[in-house]
């Protein structure tokens, strides 16, 4: 009895995850873009042009999210409301583009300072705007 318990339970976090995966959105997809970029600068330790070329990537994707509207404000109904929100997610992509150009500006310089600090403010964009616009359950 155990044992089927257990297969049920396992098949049923497995279905849920299956549903979740199947719910994501092109806006989802194209901000995993620009987050495996960002994580592949790591990797790239002081390779400087491979940095760039991630940082680069990232960029272009991140200019591509422009196209879409996260989850949470579609939910909200049309009216002034609405294209407020809708204003102040570009206006923190753009932010966020920002970021992502004062890093490739600290790579470019090839000052460490610069690059840590950049990277702290990358950090710090990516939190708040995912703090602003995703629903957490």
């Amino acid at each position: 009895m155990k044992k089927m318990f257990k297969a049920i339970l396992v098949g049923s976090f497995l279905t849920v995850g299956s549903v979740c995966a199947d719910e994501e959105t092109p806006l989802a997809e194209k901000m995993d873009e620009v987050s495996g970029s960002l994580k592949l600068l790591r990797r790239a330790g002081d390779d400087y042009a491979l940095c760039l070329d991630h940082i680069r990537k990232a960029q272009r994707a991140l200019l591509e999210c422009f196209a879409y509207t996260p989850l949470k404000l579609e939910e909200v109904p049309d009216g002034k409301e609405k294209a407020m929100a809708v204003a102040n997610y570009r206006k923190t992509l753009a932010a966020s583009y920002q970021t992502l150009c004062d890093l490739e500006l600290a790579y470019l310089s090839e000052d460490l300072d610069q690059i840590d600090d950049a990277r702290d403010k990358v950090k710090m964009s990516r939190k708040s705007g995912h703090q602003e616009f995703i629903d957490k359950d």
